[in-house]
């Protein structure tokens, strides 16, 4: 068998010219692609007389093979502020998808296969709340003037860069959806009543977890591998290296993310890349990702997932992998 190495590669040819196998990465962290896909379970063993281990899993362009035991499904921000219809949710249909993906693939595929499902939710300290940057404020509490859903950046304005055509709707503030705004009483679509809370404080009724994911988490905690819930206080849950999230994965030996949630946009996203930053395994779930923002934003995140951060594949697809209908 040849084999020919550099610093971070090492090519290995089978003697009978029957495989290709060629090994990316340093040390525990290595990848080995072969015209089969990419092995992503950082077994000891490669060639065509070692054992098959993990899962394979369809992907867009290439397949792979993972570690149950080394990858967790993280669900992010399915919570009632941005999915209860008592609260208006903008383009909430794509969300409503996603969570309907997730629940009928993606968490029995997950549970079947034994891998570690994160509920990642925003939930705010007082702490949190005093370091709040601005950004983080607009985002939630200063809405764009228009009722359009891309606010007119799509009209033809002559050449788009000359500050002369900049679309100028301005901004209107909403300030009840400042976080630590108290939302008083809610009233529900079957007519009883709720308590609010403060917008995006932990242990609130509009942090919590939407409907029937808040049954499956339930359900989850009593599960042989007991699903997790981490709160994070950014769009990312791995903006810093001592984040929760980031401790849980390292402590649990968790190196292969399967991305679900919303916004696919925004902290689905932010997560992913800060994940694939930091040199783990990330993996879209795009039929579990929904957003508010327009198709080609949904679209652009599962392009740069397909090659670029990392690999493109669906609930579905896991759901086959875990040998359940889909």
């Amino acid at each position: 068998m040849a084999e020919v190495k550099t610093e971070y590669l090492t090519e290995i040819n089978q003697g009978d010219g029957s495989r290709q196998e060629v090994a990316v990465g340093f040390g525990d962290n290595t990848w080995i692609w072969s015209a089969d896909g990419w092995d992503l379970t950082r077994s000891l063993r490669s060639g065509s007389d070692a054992p098959k281990k993990g899962v394979h899993l369809d992907c867009e362009l290439v397949d792979i093979r993972f570690d149950p035991v080394k990858t967790a499904l993280i669900i992010i921000d399915m919570q009632n502020i941005g999915l209860n219809k008592a609260l208006d949710p903008p383009s909430a249909p794509p969300m409503y998808a996603a969570q309907d993906a997730i629940l009928k693939y993606a968490i029995p595929a997950a549970r079947k296969l034994g891998i570690q499902i994160i509920w990642l939710n925003w939930g705010l300290t007082e702490d949190d709340l005093a370091n709040m940057p601005p950004s983080e404020a607009r985002m939630f509490a200063f809405n764009p003037d228009t009722d359009r859903v891309d606010y007119g950046l799509g009209d033809p304005r002559g050449d788009p860069d000359d500050p002369a055509n900049f679309l100028k709707c301005g901004e209107r503030p909403n300030f009840s959806r400042l976080p630590g705004t108290d939302l008083g009483e809610i009233v529900l679509e079957d007519g009883s009543r709720v308590q609010g809370g403060r917008v995006m404080m932990r242990d609130t009724w509009n942090t919590a977890l939407h409907g029937p994911l808040a049954a499956a988490f339930e359900k989850g905690r009593l599960a042989p591998r007991p699903d997790v819930l981490i709160y994070k206080n950014r769009n990312s849950g791995l903006w810093h290296d001592r984040s929760p999230l980031g401790e849980h994965l390292r402590k649990e030996g968790i190196c292969t993310l399967l991305f679900t949630g919303v916004n696919t946009d925004q902290c689905v996203g932010s997560t992913l890349q800060d994940a694939n930053a930091q040199s783990f395994d990330t993996i879209m779930l795009k039929d579990g990702c929904g957003t508010d923002s327009l198709p080609y934003a949904k679209a652009t995140y599962e392009f740069n997932c397909a090659r670029a951060w990392g690999f493109l594949t669906s609930c579905k697809a896991l759901a086959k992998a875990a040998d359940l209908e889909y």
